[in-house]
């Protein structure tokens, strides 16, 4: 995939330079936490032993990177998806880790 003239290569080594290794292992945990609300992606997270502030603090900066989408305080109930960006970015990373 190529975005804005920006090839996969490209994005993998912007992904390898600004996400901790743990910030890539949640972004890939939060994958299969589709479909549910900001709370309950955060609980089930944080059962995975990763302290609660954390797991919002590194969600908003993923919802800012347009990363994923979910509700706010205005606009509760809205359930966490990846964004188009957020899917390439997850395939780049499954494909790193694995």
């Amino acid at each position: 995939m190529v975005a804005f003239g920006i090839c996969k290569r490209e994005l993998r080594i912007f992904l390898e330079r600004s996400l901790r290794t743990k910030e890539k292992e949640l972004f890939l945990s939060l994958y299969e936490l589709q479909g549910i609300t900001f709370s309950a992606a955060v609980r089930k997270i944080v059962e995975e032993n990763y302290p609660e502030s954390t797991v919002k603090c590194v969600l908003q900066r993923f919802k800012q990177f347009n990363l994923v989408d979910f509700g706010s305080q205005n606009c509760k109930g809205k359930p966490l998806i990846f964004t188009d960006l957020g899917n390439t970015f997850f395939e780049i990373l499954r494909g790193e880790l694995k």
